[in-house]
C-alpha cells in the first residue's frame, strides 16, 4: 500500500475517534462522524488480508469491492446529509428518510443486483477495477457507483460554498470552503473515472492506462479527503483557540475587576463557578461595567475633563482609546474607597447594553483599559486629583 493511502487512512481513524463523542450529541456532528466512519472502514477494506479474508469467509468472489462501494455511497450520503443540516437546517432535521437517501439506497440496490447477477466474477481479483474495466456489466455496476457519487459531491459543494458565504466566523468560512474545495476534487475523480470507464468499454482506450487512470484517481480520491478532513478540523480547532483568547483575557481583566469590585461588592453576580471559559468572560465583562456605572456617581465633570487632557498629554487618542475613562474610574474609585460622597451620575439614558455590544470589541476595549488603568499615567493623574481633593 502506497505511503500517501496509509498516511489518510491512519488520519481517518484518528478522526472518527476524535470525533465519536460529538455523534453522540448531535445530528448534525454524527453525519459527519458516519462519513469519516465510512471512509476509513471503505479504505480498510482495501487492505489486502481484510479484503481476502472477508472474501474468503462469504465465499463470494470480491464481495469486499462491494462493500467498499457501498461504505462509499454512505459516506458521500452522510456529506450531504452534513452539509444539508448545516446550510438548511430546516429541512435537514429530524429522522425520516429523505429523497436523497431514497436515491442512495436505490443505488445501492442497483449496485448489489449488477454485482450479484451480472458482473463476471470467476476468481478473486486483486484489481478490480483494472481486471474488469471494459466489460459492460462491471462499467455499468461502476458508472451507477460514480454517478451517485458525483451527484452528492455537487450537491454537497454547491451547498458548502453557500452556506460558507453566511457563516459568521472566519474559522469557520475557512473550514467549509475547504470542505467544498474537497468535494469539488470528488466530482473530478467521478468525472475522470466515468470517462475513462466509458472509453475503455467503446474501445476507444486500451487496458495501457489502467494502472495509470489508477493512481490519478486514486490521489484525486486523497486529496478530496485530505480538504474535507483539514475543512472539518479547522472550525473545532477555531473553538479550542476561542476557549484559550477567552481564558486569557479573563485573566488579563482579572486586577481590574479586583480592583473594582472591592468598592462595589454587590455588583458581583452570586451564581456559582461557570465552567464555559466564555461565560466567565461574559460575566467578568458584565460585572467590570456594572461597578463603573456603580462608580459613575463619584467622578463630577471637573474630573472628566482633567482626565480627558491627562490623556491626550499622554499620547492617547480619545477617538480610539478608553485612556479618559480609565483615568477618572480610578480616581471615582479610589474616592468611594476614601468616602466620598456621590457627585451625581452622568449616565446617559438609554446607553448601550451588554446584548447590543460587539462583545469581542468590548473585550477588546477593556482589556486596553485595564492597561491604563493601572499604568503610571495612571498613578500621577490619581496623586493629583487626590491632593486637589484635599486641598
Amino acid at each position: 500500500m502506497k505511503h500517501l493511502e496509509i498516511a489518510v487512512l491512519i488520519m481517518l481513524w484518528a478522526v472518527t475517534v476524535w470525533r465519536a463523542p460529538s455523534a453522540v450529541r448531535t445530528v448534525k456532528q454524527r453525519a459527519l462522524w458516519m462519513a469519516f466512519a465510512a471512509l476509513a472502514l471503505s479504505m480498510t477494506l482495501r487492505l489486502p488480508g481484510l479484503m481476502h479474508a472477508l472474501d474468503d469467509r462469504a465465499g463470494v468472489n470480491n464481495l469486499s469491492t462491494l462493500v467498499k462501494h457501498w461504505l462509499g455511497v454512505i459516506a458521500a450520503g452522510a456529506v450531504v446529509d452534513f452539509v444539508v443540516a448545516i446550510a438548511r437546517p430546516e429541512t435537514g432535521s429530524g429522522r425520516r428518510l429523505r429523497a436523497r437517501h431514497y436515491v442512495a439506497l436505490t443505488a445501492m440496490t442497483a449496485m448489489a443486483v449488477l454485482f450479484v447477477f451480472f458482473v463476471p466474477r470467476p476468481h478473486e481479483m486483486t484489481e478490480f477495477f483494472e481486471e474488469s474495466a471494459g466489460n459492460g456489466w462491471a462499467t455499468a455496476y461502476y458508472l451507477v457507483f460514480v454517478t451517485y457519487l458525483g451527484i452528492a459531491m455537487a450537491t454537497a459543494t454547491w451547498l458548502f460554498w453557500g452556506s460558507a458565504r453566511h457563516a459568521s466566523a472566519r474559522w469557520l468560512r475557512t473550514g467549509v470552503r475547504l470542505m467544498g474545495i474537497g468535494t469539488a476534487v470528488g466530482v473530478l475523480y467521478t468525472l475522470v473515472r466515468s470517462g475513462y470507464l466509458t472509453s475503455r468499454l467503446v474501445g476507444l482506450t486500451d487496458s495501457t492506462g489502467d494502472i495509470a487512470v489508477e493512481d490519478a484517481t486514486d490521489a484525486l480520491k486523497y486529496v478530496a479527503i485530505g480538504f474535507i478532513l483539514v475543512g472539518s478540523s479547522i472550525p473545532a480547532f477555531g473553538v479550542a483557540w476561542r476557549t484559550v483568547q477567552d481564558g486569557r483575557h479573563h485573566r488579563q481583566l482579572q486586577p481590574l475587576w479586583q480592583d473594582l469590585t472591592a468598592v462595589t461588592p454587590d455588583i458581583v453576580l452570586k451564581a456559582g463557578l461557570l465552567r464555559s471559559p466564555r461565560l466567565r468572560l461574559y460575566r467578568r465583562v458584565i460585572e467590570i461595567r456594572d461597578a463603573a456605572l456603580a462608580l459613575d456617581a463619584y467622578a463630577d465633570g471637573g474630573v472628566r475633563e482633567r482626565a480627558q487632557r491627562a490623556a491626550r498629554r499622554a499620547g492617547f487618542d480619545p477617538a480610539t482609546s478608553p485612556a479618559a475613562e480609565a483615568l477618572w474610574m480610578r480616581a471615582a474609585r479610589e474616592g468611594k474607597a476614601r468616602g466620598a460622597l456621590p457627585a451625581g451620575s452622568t449616565q446617559e439614558p438609554g446607553s448601550v447594553g451588554i446584548d447590543d455590544l460587539d462583545f469581542a470589541t468590548e473585550v477588546a476595549r477593556l482589556i486596553q483599559l485595564a492597561r491604563v488603568y493601572h499604568s503610571p499615567v495612571a498613578d500621577a493623574f490619581l496623586s493629583t486629583t487626590s491632593k486637589e481633593a484635599t486641598a
